[in-house]
């Protein structure tokens, strides 16, 4: 079986879902701690090796992530099974992702992200054109914080007229519990929040109309430094699931994942190493 991998600087697994505050904010906010453990260990290049289950490598899989050395652009070089190859580069100022480009099959993507004097994210403009096809379009997400700096609501909006306001509700200890997409008064989606006593994120779910109940999308259970060491990812069409363990060096990198299958069945593994 060939393996589909996920990884948290790749955020290929947060751009396959829907949930916002997860995809923009959060993730954003994960990229960027990794991001700094890699500047504060003057890391230029990270390499990943895939591995099938029975440990022999993946056919025409590479990923390269090369650093500049000032820090403020990295390429990342990827490609899978099926010979499909991606470049993307991130752009950075002030410790902080402003702009990426990804390039795929006659596919670009630029992402541009602003932010407020405080440092939280203001806005998202992701722009994709088709060279084959002569098209483009646009997609913005501009949020908006209450009082106490938390999201209170985004405004997606698809080439600069449709417009889908996403409204986010806090719990008791004003942690995001839920998060509602909204057009013309109608709920189209809802997404519910969940957490652990140090407040770290466990849970994002939704209703699944097929089984009449709340199925989690993805789950996340973390070691005692506050690291993710396990993400299940639920897919609500076919009620299968991928479960990733990570496991990390003494200098908090990542050092490998592992994918298991719905029935614990070993699917493969990407190891890491780094150059400085």
């Amino acid at each position: 079986m060939k393996i589909l991998f996920s990884s948290l600087f790749l955020l290929l697994a947060s751009s396959l879902l829907g949930q916002y505050y997860y995809n923009d904010i959060i993730s954003l906010q994960q990229g960027m701690e990794q991001y700094k453990l890699f500047r504060s260990q003057r890391i230029h290049k990270v390499t990943a090796n895939s591995f099938e289950a029975d440990n022999s490598p993946s056919e025409g899989f590479k990923l390269e992530q090369d650093i500049s050395l000032d820090g403020k652009k990295i390429v990342l070089q990827s490609q899978i099974s099926n010979g499909r190859a991606s470049i993307t580069s991130r752009n950075y100022e002030l410790s902080k992702l402003k702009k990426t480009v990804a390039a795929s099959n006659g596919i670009e993507t630029k992402t541009e992200y602003g932010y407020l004097e405080n440092g939280q994210l203001q806005k998202i403009l992701v722009t994709t054109s088709d060279t084959a096809m002569h098209t483009q379009s646009t997609e913005l997400h501009s949020w908006n914080y209450d009082t106490q700096g938390q999201p209170d609501f985004m405004l997606k909006i698809k080439n600069g007229t449709d417009t889908i306001r996403v409204e986010f509700l806090k719990d008791e200890q004003g942690l995001i519990a839920e998060e509602r997409w909204k057009k013309k008064n109608r709920t189209l989606e809802t997404y519910y929040y969940y957490y652990d006593n140090k407040k770290q994120l466990t849970d994002i779910v939704r209703f699944n109309s097929k089984l009449k109940k709340l199925i989690p999308d993805l789950q996340f259970a973390y070691d005692e430094k506050g690291r993710i060491i396990s993400m299940t990812e639920i897919s609500l069409s076919t009620s299968n699931y991928l479960i990733w363990q990570y496991d990390y060096n003494e200098k908090g990198l990542k050092t490998k994942e592992t994918a298991y299958a719905k029935e614990k069945q070993l699917v493969g593994s990407i190891v890491y190493s780094y150059e400085q």
